[in-house]
Protein backbone atom coordinates (compact mmCIF):
# COMPACT_ATOMS: atom_id res chain seq x y z
CA UNK A 1 0.00 0.00 0.00
CA UNK A 2 2.90 2.33 0.63
CA UNK A 3 4.04 2.20 -2.87
CA UNK A 4 1.17 2.93 -4.25
CA UNK A 5 0.80 6.01 -1.83
CA UNK A 6 4.33 6.97 -3.13
CA UNK A 7 2.93 6.64 -7.11
CA UNK A 8 0.20 8.98 -5.71
CA UNK A 9 2.40 11.39 -4.38
CA UNK A 10 4.49 11.53 -7.48
CA UNK A 11 1.72 12.13 -9.82
CA UNK A 12 0.44 15.04 -7.28
CA UNK A 13 4.10 16.24 -7.08
CA UNK A 14 4.58 16.21 -11.24
CA UNK A 15 1.17 17.32 -12.09
CA UNK A 16 -0.24 14.80 -13.75
CA UNK A 17 -3.18 14.78 -10.87
CA UNK A 18 -4.42 17.91 -8.94
CA UNK A 19 -5.59 16.54 -6.28
CA UNK A 20 -6.59 12.77 -4.97
CA UNK A 21 -7.55 10.64 -2.04
CA UNK A 22 -8.27 7.28 -1.09
CA UNK A 23 -11.57 6.48 -0.61
CA UNK A 24 -14.11 3.11 0.31
CA UNK A 25 -13.40 0.28 2.52
CA UNK A 26 -9.37 0.92 2.40
CA UNK A 27 -10.31 4.84 3.97
CA UNK A 28 -12.41 3.65 6.04
CA UNK A 29 -9.82 0.71 7.68
CA UNK A 30 -7.32 3.98 7.97
CA UNK A 31 -10.24 5.13 10.75
CA UNK A 32 -10.52 2.12 12.66
CA UNK A 33 -9.91 -1.50 12.00
CA UNK A 34 -8.37 -2.66 8.46
CA UNK A 35 -11.44 -3.74 6.13
CA UNK A 36 -11.43 -6.36 3.51
CA UNK A 37 -11.24 -5.05 0.13
CA UNK A 38 -10.50 -6.27 -3.43
CA UNK A 39 -9.30 -2.99 -4.32
CA UNK A 40 -7.96 0.51 -3.62
CA UNK A 41 -11.12 3.32 -4.52
CA UNK A 42 -8.75 6.37 -5.67
CA UNK A 43 -10.22 9.47 -6.18
CA UNK A 44 -8.49 11.94 -8.49
CA UNK A 45 -8.77 15.68 -9.75
CA UNK A 46 -7.07 16.00 -13.39
CA UNK A 47 -7.31 19.33 -15.18
CA UNK A 48 -9.24 19.18 -18.75
CA UNK A 49 -6.60 18.87 -21.71
CA UNK A 50 -6.07 21.96 -23.20
CA UNK A 51 -8.79 23.57 -25.52
CA UNK A 52 -11.44 20.64 -23.75
CA UNK A 53 -13.96 20.77 -21.27
CA UNK A 54 -14.09 16.91 -20.43
CA UNK A 55 -12.11 15.60 -18.29
CA UNK A 56 -10.55 12.30 -18.99
CA UNK A 57 -8.17 9.93 -17.36
CA UNK A 58 -6.37 8.98 -20.41
CA UNK A 59 -3.18 11.32 -19.26
CA UNK A 60 -3.11 9.81 -16.01
CA UNK A 61 -3.71 6.09 -17.42
CA UNK A 62 -0.41 7.10 -19.91
CA UNK A 63 1.89 8.37 -17.56
CA UNK A 64 1.59 5.33 -15.39
CA UNK A 65 1.53 3.42 -18.46
CA UNK A 66 5.20 5.32 -18.55
CA UNK A 67 6.26 4.61 -15.22
CA UNK A 68 5.25 0.70 -16.11
CA UNK A 69 1.81 0.22 -14.46
CA UNK A 70 -0.52 -0.66 -17.29
CA UNK A 71 -1.52 -4.04 -16.22
CA UNK A 72 -5.19 -4.63 -15.36
CA UNK A 73 -6.89 -6.87 -12.71
CA UNK A 74 -10.91 -6.08 -13.59
CA UNK A 75 -11.34 -2.72 -12.93
CA UNK A 76 -8.39 -2.39 -10.95
CA UNK A 77 -5.38 -1.21 -12.47
CA UNK A 78 -2.07 -2.80 -10.61
CA UNK A 79 0.19 -0.53 -9.03
CA UNK A 80 2.98 -3.01 -7.78
CA UNK A 81 0.54 -5.64 -7.16
CA UNK A 82 -2.09 -3.99 -5.82
CA UNK A 83 -5.83 -3.18 -7.85
CA UNK A 84 -5.97 0.42 -7.79
CA UNK A 85 -9.50 2.00 -9.09
CA UNK A 86 -8.67 5.22 -10.26
CA UNK A 87 -12.07 7.40 -9.82
CA UNK A 88 -12.58 10.77 -11.49
CA UNK A 89 -14.16 12.62 -8.51
CA UNK A 90 -17.83 13.63 -9.15
CA UNK A 91 -18.86 17.33 -8.16
CA UNK A 92 -20.34 18.29 -5.04
CA UNK A 93 -19.85 15.51 -1.60
CA UNK A 94 -17.25 13.52 -3.30
CA UNK A 95 -15.49 16.86 -4.59
CA UNK A 96 -15.75 18.13 -1.18
CA UNK A 97 -14.45 14.75 0.44
CA UNK A 98 -11.29 15.00 -1.40
CA UNK A 99 -10.53 18.76 -1.14
CA UNK A 100 -10.83 18.36 2.62
CA UNK A 101 -8.70 14.61 2.88
CA UNK A 102 -6.75 13.85 6.14
CA UNK A 103 -2.65 14.03 5.16
CA UNK A 104 -2.01 10.96 6.51
CA UNK A 105 2.42 9.94 7.47
CA UNK A 106 1.97 5.90 7.53
CA UNK A 107 5.97 4.88 8.18
CA UNK A 108 8.00 7.69 6.61
CA UNK A 109 4.73 7.86 3.57
CA UNK A 110 2.60 10.26 3.10
CA UNK A 111 -1.11 9.74 1.68
CA UNK A 112 -4.29 11.36 1.68
CA UNK A 113 -7.31 9.91 2.68
CA UNK A 114 -10.85 10.82 2.95
CA UNK A 115 -12.19 11.72 6.39
CA UNK A 116 -14.88 9.19 8.12
CA UNK A 117 -17.76 11.62 8.03
CA UNK A 118 -17.53 11.96 3.99
CA UNK A 119 -16.96 8.16 3.58
CA UNK A 120 -20.60 7.55 5.62
CA UNK A 121 -21.75 10.21 3.55
CA UNK A 122 -20.90 9.05 0.16
CA UNK A 123 -21.77 5.47 1.74
CA UNK A 124 -25.61 6.96 1.90
CA UNK A 125 -25.18 8.14 -1.69
CA UNK A 126 -24.34 4.82 -2.79
CA UNK A 127 -26.65 2.77 -0.72
CA UNK A 128 -25.25 -0.81 -1.61
CA UNK A 129 -25.53 -3.35 1.44
CA UNK A 130 -21.81 -3.30 1.96
CA UNK A 131 -22.39 0.99 2.50
CA UNK A 132 -24.72 0.63 4.99
CA UNK A 133 -22.90 -1.76 6.79
CA UNK A 134 -19.86 0.81 6.45
CA UNK A 135 -21.99 3.71 7.53
CA UNK A 136 -22.80 1.52 10.68
CA UNK A 137 -19.16 1.50 11.39
CA UNK A 138 -18.03 4.84 10.50
CA UNK A 139 -20.37 6.38 12.67
CA UNK A 140 -20.09 4.24 15.68
CA UNK A 141 -15.67 5.03 15.39
CA UNK A 142 -14.86 6.31 18.75
CA UNK A 143 -13.60 9.47 16.64
CA UNK A 144 -16.41 9.86 14.67
CA UNK A 145 -17.73 13.66 14.23
CA UNK A 146 -20.84 13.65 13.87
CA UNK A 147 -21.25 17.76 14.15
CA UNK A 148 -19.10 17.33 11.15
CA UNK A 149 -21.20 14.83 9.67
CA UNK A 150 -24.54 16.54 10.23
CA UNK A 151 -23.12 20.03 8.26
CA UNK A 152 -22.03 17.90 5.78
CA UNK A 153 -25.57 16.25 5.55
CA UNK A 154 -27.10 19.57 5.44
CA UNK A 155 -25.04 20.84 2.47
CA UNK A 156 -25.92 18.11 0.20
CA UNK A 157 -29.28 17.86 0.98
CA UNK A 158 -28.86 14.04 2.41
CA UNK A 159 -31.00 14.97 5.87
CA UNK A 160 -33.84 12.89 5.08
CA UNK A 161 -31.87 9.86 3.59
CA UNK A 162 -30.46 9.89 6.81
CA UNK A 163 -33.01 9.99 8.96
CA UNK A 164 -34.46 6.67 7.32
CA UNK A 165 -31.10 5.46 7.17
CA UNK A 166 -30.30 5.85 10.96
CA UNK A 167 -33.77 4.57 11.77
CA UNK A 168 -33.32 1.81 9.46
CA UNK A 169 -30.30 0.80 11.27
CA UNK A 170 -30.76 1.56 14.90
CA UNK A 171 -28.84 4.57 14.58
CA UNK A 172 -31.30 7.19 15.33
CA UNK A 173 -31.06 7.42 19.24
CA UNK A 174 -27.74 7.85 19.44
CA UNK A 175 -26.77 10.01 17.07
CA UNK A 176 -26.86 14.11 17.25
CA UNK A 177 -27.12 14.56 13.04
Amino acid sequence: MQAVCDVLEQLLCEGTLRHYAIGGATAAGFHGEPLATRDVDVFVFIDPPAGSLLVTLDPLFSRLAQLGFSEFDEEGLLIHGLPVQLLSAATGLETEAVEQAMVVAWENHRLRVMRPEHLAAIALTVGRPKDRARLVYLAELPDFDHSRFAEILRRHGLQDRWQNWATALGLGQNQNS
